[in-house]
């Protein structure tokens, strides 16, 4: 019984721990919403490459589904990065939490009784 109980203490101690680093990213800065994500393309045949932000649907800051983040790289461009690597960050720390949730609500294992 006891290797159970350290076990379920291990568990909740990384829910803890999973929990902190959520909070960590969210004060890291803004977080993108589902749905959004960043589409590189050459208007014209240019050889300058260009960053736009998509939506699923009108989802984006203007209020439509694509907006220009100028240049590769510039700072927008890094700006909307961050955000979505924020949000992917969340969504598997919500995963982990989830399953690790899981295995503690779990009934216990039966395990037969040990003549003595």
């Amino acid at each position: 019984m006891t290797v159970s109980v350290s076990l379920m203490n291990s568990l909740k101690n990384v829910l803890e721990e999973l929990s902190q680093l959520e909070a960590n990213i969210r004060q890291s800065g803004p977080i993108a919403s589902r749905g959004i994500w960043i589409d590189e393309y050459q208007p014209g045949g240019r050889d300058t490459i260009y960053a736009r932000l998509r939506a699923d649907s009108c989802m984006c800051p203007n209020g439509r589904r694509t907006q220009g983040l100028k240049r590769l790289g510039s700072k927008e461009h890094r700006d909307w990065q961050a955000r979505i690597r924020r949000r992917d960050a969340i969504d598997k720390i919500a995963r982990r939490a989830q399953v690790i949730q899981g295995l503690l609500d779990a009934e216990p294992i039966w395990q037969p009784s040990v003549p003595r």
